[in-house]
């Protein structure tokens, strides 16, 4: 029975590996969508739409820190417009 299994698990890494290197866009845009999908009916529409909000926000800082920019200047510009 354990044979079975990993000929399964094989047989699933493969199609994801394949998927990967040719398909990588779809894959990505149908992984996010399935999970929004899950995320509207567990959590309803306003706590998912805050939820991606926060995680848009905390890859855009994320992001300004990998590209070693500077993280308090470019808060300070943007929240001190007025």
């Amino acid at each position: 029975m354990r044979g079975f299994w990993l000929k399964i698990e094989e047989k699933i890494s493969q199609s994801l590996v394949w998927a990967l290197d040719n398909h990588p866009g779809k894959l990505l845009g149908t992984s996010i969508g399935f999970i929004l999908g899950l995320l509207f009916v567990t959590l309803g529409f306003w706590r998912t739409l805050v939820l991606v909000l926060f995680a848009v926000i905390g890859f855009v800082l994320g992001k300004r820190q990998d590209e070693h920019k500077d993280l308090s200047a470019w808060v300070e510009k943007t929240f001190n417009k007025y």
